[in-house]
Order: structure tokens, then sequence, then C-alpha cells
């Protein structure tokens, strides 16, 4: 908000309190609207505040009052009214009543904002003496008499926007989803404020590793040091505890998702003197018009207090006597306030509905200790399904719930409810006597459209019913949206699970080229798979089910086993490439060290070498994999296998952070070689990329190179480089690769589409 926008909105109303009547007068002409015939106090005030003369012609709304106890009697009215004054210009001396010191004293008790002119002769009391009266802050000003005109406007000005400043940022500070609202400006200007406050404000730079720009000085108050914090590469492990770390990592993912307006999370900041404070922490991230992340602005708020009062409340065993779970009241609470956490950016969540099927047939047959008897083991198996921080409750009867808590995707509440589905099915042993139940569950998940957190309760009884009229035994979402979402990657992630088993998928190959002679370089591998009812799927169709489930490790082992096998065919052939390279996904990364000995395994059994491999990460993949601390791409590296960024230049504004990586390759965004063309901007980003890369040593590649206009245009750069494609050639299988790798290189035709011609399989499909 800019200062004069600030004032256009200002609180201009003044009380005047003075026991002389003509002194009355005077205020109310000097802080009337001058005329147009005479503006000199207008181009006085123009001069010292640089504001419009609209804005000085606005007239102060001015009231009186002759003695201190009248005053107290108008600010007390006006604060009743909501409508209460900026300032007050007090005089010293009325007798017979309070003097300017009491009457300052009684004002601020009822109205501590109210700012303050003092008008005293130099007669009256020294500083000294008003100094012991008055805390001398900066509500206070001194007035010295005989007065000046432009003075006094001055200070008018001064403090009624003083004072509306003040509200402003109260009112920020409350609403603290504002408080990043304002850039490195408003910051600094908001920073007297936040030095006074429990919230601590700080910023990072848009590129991996996240290095801390900023941090508000209250963090002093914690027994750091600001400037020692912004200059420590290691600045979060330093406040963050070490089992506080994944969830932190959780939530920074979710930042770093281009599509996510922010996340929340809970956990305990180190103090300077190695004690812990619980604290929330908001993050929002910055992103160029391109959605390209340029910082993020953080909150730190201090919960420890809460916390406290959380734990005592747990103390009280508020707990169902039958099975220890948590009793209904103690469920609601919790998804109050998981339902809070979520409004301000936290990791989203799940409601669970439960009910055994046929349950009353039990107690009814075999009595009411034995259906007790599996109340108690049905929630032990519960509760060995859940994570530790789900809360699962009992809420009478045969009924049950759980509220699961970190929900990237519905895809996990399914896992969770086939789970437990499959874990209360079953046999039971209780006294002797064989059981069986089997359970019907109703899920709803948060969405940000979710009105309260009531309504998710009733969503998921409404989704329970939904799964006994189905026919019990089952799980259904509240919305046949998700239910069918769901659904359609739980089955494909189980048909490729399959698919894998049976070797339905194929991988194709992207001729890697020299941009200038079209001698091949490298091969990309791209899985596609044949789906026995959907016929020809290519990875886009498949991938994100098999990230959201899991099953992308199993498949990134597959693609990593069958292009060593093609690799080491095409090299018992004399015609293989010099590298193979594959995407790498960040679950596999996650991994850890699994995937560094799936690589040495497998590049030894096809007696190939890791530098005869590539590996391709995103920019995404290689923050989180920094911001985690995660060293597997590092130690890859050192193996020899090569590393590239796949998709550079989409996700940040810097490139700097390249100098902390050795990577070998970059691979230019498809979208910056689209628009270089006619666009200045991608122009010249293309420009300083290819020489940076070219400056520290780092490969180029082009994707997506699609006419003789772009490879043009790149070559005029004057930079070697690689190139992928359809200028060259698509994607083609192993024995097109094959055709390719023999005459090795690829010459481009008349036709525009490469050396080589569509799949014949995809031809027929296609006429199909």
């Amino acid at each position: 908000m800019s200062v004069n926008t600030l004032l256009a909105h200002i609180n201009r109303r003044i009380l005047i309190v003075d026991d002389t009547a003509s002194i009355h007068e005077d205020f109310a002409k000097i802080l009337s609207p001058p005329s147009i015939e005479d503006d000199s106090l207008t181009s006085a005030e123009n001069a010292l505040f640089g504001t419009p003369a609209s804005l000085s012609l606005q007239s102060f709304v001015i009231d009186s009052a002759f003695q201190g106890r009248e005053a107290l009697d108008k600010v007390e009215s006006a604060l009743a009214n909501d409508s209460p004054y900026a300032m007050a210009f007090i005089d010293m001396r009325m007798p017979p009543g309070w003097d300017g010191l009491e009457t300052i004293e009684r004002l601020w008790q009822v109205d501590p904002k109210l700012q303050v002119a003092l008008c005293t002769a130099y007669s009256d009391y020294s500083w000294e003496d008003i100094a012991e009266r008055l805390e001398l802050g900066d509500r206070l000003l001194i007035l010295k008499k005989p007065f000046d005109a432009i003075e006094i406007r001055q200070m008018a000005s001064a403090l009624t926007a003083k004072w509306q400043m003040t509200e402003d940022a109260a009112l920020k500070m409350s609403l603290l989803e504002h408080a990043v609202e304002e850039r490195t400006r408003e910051l600094s200007d908001a920073n007297i404020i936040v030095q006074n406050s429990p919230t601590i404000l700080y910023r990072l730079r848009g590129e991996p590793s996240f290095p801390l720009m900023y941090i508000s000085h209250n963090i002093t108050k914690y027994g750091h040091i600001a400037a020692a914090l912004v200059a420590s590469s290691n600045w979060a492990q330093e406040l963050i505890h070490p089992d506080d770390q994944a969830k932190v990592d959780t939530a920074m993912a979710r930042v770093l998702d281009r599509h996510a307006a922010g996340a929340s999370i809970e956990f305990r900041m180190r103090t300077g003197d190695g004690d812990w404070r619980w604290v929330e922490n908001r993050y929002i991230p910055v992103r160029d018009d391109e959605g390209r992340l340029l910082e993020v602005e953080g909150i730190i708020i201090d919960v420890t207090e809460r916390k406290l009062a959380e734990e005592k409340i747990a103390l009280l065993a508020r707990t169902d006597g039958l099975t220890g779970l948590a009793n209904r009241a103690t469920l609601i609470e919790r998804l109050h306030q998981a339902f809070a956490a979520a409004r301000r950016g936290a990791t989203p969540f799940a409601m669970f509905y439960l009910d055994l099927d046929h349950f009353k047939r039990i107690n009814d047959t075999l009595g009411h200790p034995v259906g007790d008897l599996l109340l108690q083991e049905v929630a032990r198996r519960i509760k060995n399904c859940v994570r530790e921080n789900d809360v699962v409750a009992r809420l009478g009867g045969d009924e049950f719930a759980i509220l699961q808590l970190d929900v990237g995707d519905p895809t996990q509440s399914a896992s969770l409810a086939a789970k437990v589905r499959d874990a209360l099915v079953l046999p039971y042993s209780l006294a002797g006597n064989d059981v069986r139940v089997s359970v019907s569950i109703g899920i709803s998940s948060y969405v940000p459209v979710c009105l309260s957190a009531d309504s998710l309760l009733t969503q998921a009884d409404m989704a329970l019913y939904r799964s006994k009229e189905k026919g019990r035994n089952q799980y259904h979402f509240h919305s046949e949206e998700i239910n069918q979402e769901v659904v359609e990657r739980m089955t494909i992630a189980n048909d490729l699970k399959k698919a894998i088993e049976h070797d339905e998928l194929e991988l194709r190959y992207w001729p890697e080229v020299d941009l200038s002679s079209g001698k091949i370089l490298g091969m990309e591998a791209q899985v596609s798979w044949n789906h026995p009812q959907r016929g020809l799927l290519e990875a886009p169709a498949f991938l994100p089910a098999a990230e959201k489930t899991g099953i992308i490790i199993a498949l990134g082992h597959w693609v990593l086993e069958r292009a060593c096998r093609q690799m080491r065919q095409w090299r018992d052939e004399g015609m293989a490439p010099p590298v193979v390279a594959i995407k790498l996904s960040l679950a596999q990364l996650k991994s850890g060290p699994e995937l560094i000995y799936d690589v040495l395994r497998t590049t030894a059994r096809w007696e190939l070498c890791p530098w005869d491999l590539r590996f391709d990460v995103t920019e995404a993949t290689l923050a989180q994999t920094k911001w985690t601390h995660n060293d597997i791409l590092p130690r890859l590296h050192e193996l020899g296998v090569k590393i590239a960024i796949d998709d550079f230049g989409t996700e940040y504004s810097s490139f700097d952070y390249l100098k902390t990586y050795q990577v070998n390759h970059l691979k230019l965004a498809q979208a910056f070689i689209d628009t270089a063309a006619h666009d200045t901007a991608s122009a010249t980003t293309l420009r300083a990329i290819i020489n940076f890369a070219r400056d520290v040593g780092i490969g180029i590649i082009a994707e997506g190179v699609e006419t003789q206009e772009q490879r043009s245009s790149l070559m005029a750069t004057g930079s070697p480089m690689n190139a992928q494609g359809h200028y060259f050639s698509q994607a083609v299988n192993s024995q097109q690769a094959a055709e390719l790798l023999k005459a090795g290189s690829i010459v481009h035709t008349n036709h525009g589409t490469g050396a080589m011609p569509d799949d014949p399989r995809r031809a027929t499909e296609d006429k199909e």
C-alpha cells in the first residue's frame, strides 16, 4: 500500500483540549482547508511531505473539550461509537481542572492508541518533569508556544497518518495470512511492529538450496543472531528439530509444486540455549508470470503455549473406555484443528466413517461379552493400519472413525481404506468362537471449498451409507468424481504392476544428436505400454498413477533393466551410442542407496559401466533432493553416471545455483525454444543460459527442435550443443533405432518429420 493510498483513507478526527475559546477558533482556522487563492500553506506542506494538493485540501474533523474531564467523556463516547479520535492537541495548563499531564494519563488509560500533541510554554514543566509523569514514547509530541500554523498542520497530518498506519499494521498482524503481502519495502516498514510481536518473517531465494535472504530481527528473542542465520548454509538444520525435519520437507515439497498457493506446518524450533519452542510455519511461494519461483516467504508463529494446553487436555484421557481409542469429543476437536490448519495451508486430510457389517447378529448370537472382545480386536487392527499421527476413534456401538492427516492425494485414503478393510475381514478367534466380520467405509476428503469441519463428518456418513447400499465390505468417497478418479488410478496402478510382471511394456528411443552435424550422441529411453484393453499408452497416461501409488519404483527398475539390455545388444552389434538416457523420478531418489545398488547390479549384469548411463531429473526434483539433503545424485555422479537437468528454465528464475551442482547437461525446455524466435525476453533468457553453461563447462541439450528456423537460431549462438526433436527424428522402436545407429547420423529430409517414418504400427492404428 502506498503512502498516498494510506493517507487517502486516514482517520482525521482531532480533539482540541484547551480552556480558552479563542484557541479552539484558531485551531479550526488552521486545520480547515485553505482557500484556492491562498495556497501558501499547501505549497509548504507539499515541500515537506510531497503530498498532492488535493489531499492537503481535505479538512480535519475537529471536536472541542474545554477541560480534561470533558475530554475523557468525549474519548469514551467516541470509542463506544466506533469512531475514535486519531489525535488530540492538549494544553498543559487548564485551571481549575486537570492539567495536561493528568489529562493525557486519563485519556491513555481508556484509549492507548490516541496520538497526542502536548501544547506547552517554556515556563511550564521541564522535560524531566514530563518524563516522570508520562512514558515518553512515539505517541507524544511536544508543541511549543507560540504556535506556528504550518507546524500545527504538519503535526495533525503526521499524527493522524501515524494512527492509521499503526491501526493498519495491527490489523495485518492479526490476520497473519496478509503479513507477507508486501515485499521487501513493506517488510522493512513493518519491522518496528514485527520486532515487538511473536511473529518472525523471513524470505528464501527461489532456487535450490533455498538460501535465507532475510529474517526479522525478533529472531533474537529466541537466542539467534539474524545475520548469522542469513550467512549460514545450514540455517534450517540450526532451527528445526531433527525429528520434525521430515514433516518440514513434506511441506516444502508442497510449496515447490508450481500449482500450490502455500503450506503450513508445525515443528519444534531450536532456541539459542538449546531449548525447543513449538512454532507454526507458513510458506507462501512467489512466482513470476511464467510460473518460475522467485522467492519463498514465510511466517513463524510461536504456538508453544497452545501446544502445552493441548497436552493438558490430552491428559484428561478423553478416550473410549472399552477400546482405549479416542472418543467422539476428542475426534471432533482434532477434526476442527485439522480443518483450521488446512485453511491456513497445512496438508489436507481425510475423514473416515467405519461401520461393522451385521455386528448386531454377533451380539445376538454370541452375546455382548464376545461382541465387546470383537470391538477391542477391531480397534487394535485399525490402529495397526494407520500412522502414528492419525486419529482413530470409537464413536459408539460398532461405529469407528479415522482422521487421516497429511493426505496429499485421495489415492492415499483409498490405500488406507483397502488396508483396513482387508485387515478387518480376516477371521477372529474370540473366547473359543470363530468370528468373521466385514466393514463398510465412507471417506470425505478436505478440499478448499469445504464449508466446515462438521460438513466433512456428514459427507463421510453419507459415503458410508453408499458403501452399504453397494453391498458392504467396501469403501466409497463422498464425491462420485473422486471415487471414479481413485478407482481409475488404482486400476491403472494394478494393471501396471501386472504389465511389468507380464512384460507388456516397451521402450522407445528418442535420438539425441549434435545440432550442427546430426551425429547421434545418445538415445533417451521412453516407456510405453501395450495395454490389453486400452491399446498403446504413452508415459503421461500412466506415470502420474505410478508416482501416486509407488509403482514408479518397480517401473523405474524395469526401464533401467531393459535400457541396459538394449545398450548391451547395440554394443555387441558395434553400433551403441555413447550414452543411454533415462528419466529419474523423485520417488526413485527417495529410495536411497537401493537405487545406487540397482544401478551397480544392472550395469554389471549387462557388462556396462555407470558412465554409459545418463539420468535426467527435473529442476523441481533437484530442488527437493537438495532441500532434504538427499545425496543420491552426487553419489551416482561419483560413480560416473551422467546427470542432466530436464526442462531447465521452467521452475526457477535464477540459475546461479548450478555452480554448486556437478551436472553434465542442461536440457533446455521446449517452451524456450518455441518462443525465443518471437519473444525478446525468452530469447534473452535462452542466450543467458547457453552462455552461463558454456562458462561453467556444462553441456546443452535443446529439446523439441521442430524447424530449421529453430535449429538455425540455436546454431547462431555459436555454442556447440546436442538436440532432440522431430526436426531430426521422433521416438522410435528399438529396430528403427538400430537403423539410425547404423547410419551414425541423422540428415534432415525435406518432409519435415525427420529421418525416420512413423512407427508402422501407429500408422495402422491411426487409419483405424
